[in-house]
């Protein structure tokens, strides 16, 4: 007698991407439309970056002191979590932890956009 049968399940988990292997940081990107300065909106921002997560920020809706002080404190996340912010355009910026650079997507879509 079979108490479990055995069925050909597809793993489906937050870790793979189509089945095809690891997911890379680029696949993990998180695409933000700035449109205020809450701090609601920039920390929800920032907890992304730190859950290891790339953002590609846009900043267009905002007045330029008010992205000013978000780059600001977006800054000092990134500099404590010992990341980088590469500048993508006017207002779109690219911010990531160190590690989420070391597979070489994100460079490879900077190169790209550049």
């Amino acid at each position: 007698m079979r108490f479990f049968s055995r069925k050909n399940k597809k793993r489906q988990s937050s870790e793979f991407n189509h089945g095809n292997g690891l997911m890379t940081s680029f696949d993990k990107m998180v695409y933000f439309v700035v449109e205020s300065r809450k701090d609601e909106e920039l920390l929800r921002l920032c907890d992304t970056i730190i859950a290891s997560k790339p953002v590609l920020a846009n900043f267009d809706k905002l007045t330029p002191d008010d992205c000013n002080y978000m780059l600001a404190f977006i800054s000092g996340v990134i500099y404590a979590c010992d990341g980088e912010t590469i500048r993508l355009g006017e207002r779109l910026f690219l911010f990531a932890r160190k590690e989420e650079y070391e597979d070489g997507s994100l460079r490879q879509y900077v190169e790209d956009i550049k």
